[in-house]
């Protein structure tokens, strides 16, 4: 099925995105605190953009990610996906990668902008977020080798000690 290629990689880019703004977003909340907090400057102007973004794009990444895992069991059967140890891996991580955005989520959407305002909240926040992307990449890296037979990740994965399928 063709429609697959079309799902992961919609999904890992708006995600991959999501997971570099967050890293921009903390390093933003802990250097132009001030400018952040007072309303109306430019830059709360920009981190609430930003903030928008991130939110915006974990839900439409959460669901093409649903819809990836969707039309991955549709191209493959079950069983063949489970013979192999890398699609065994990435599968995995798909399922880890869903709980950590559906978390995200949920906490952005009931706690609002108020998730930026408490240290603890936005690192928090930021560093799953981050998290959740190094996730996609992971699967990412784990598809390309299961389909190709390679990587560019993986001398990345194998410098970092990662243990391979």
């Amino acid at each position: 099925m063709a429609i697959h290629p079309v799902f992961i990689h919609f999904h890992t880019g708006i995600l991959t995105a999501n997971a570099v703004l967050c890293l921009i977003m903390i390093v933003l909340r802990v250097v132009f605190r001030e400018a952040i907090n007072t309303p109306g400057t430019k830059m709360a102007r920009i981190f609430h953009e930003l903030d928008l973004f991130i939110f915006w794009g974990n839900i439409i990444g959460l669901l093409g990610l649903f819809g990836g895992m969707v039309t991955g069991l549709m191209d493959w059967p079950l069983q063949a996906l489970l013979a192999n140890a890398y699609m065994r891996a990435k599968m995995f991580w798909s399922i880890m990668a869903v709980q950590i955005y559906l978390f995200l989520v949920i906490v952005r959407a009931k706690l609002g902008d108020k998730i930026w305002k408490s240290t603890s909240g936005f690192m928090i926040y930021g560093v799953l977020g981050i998290v959740g992307g190094a996730m996609i990449i992971l699967m990412g890296a784990l598809g390309g080798i299961a389909v190709y037979g390679t990587s560019i990740l993986e001398p990345v994965l194998d410098w970092l000690g990662m243990p391979w399928p």
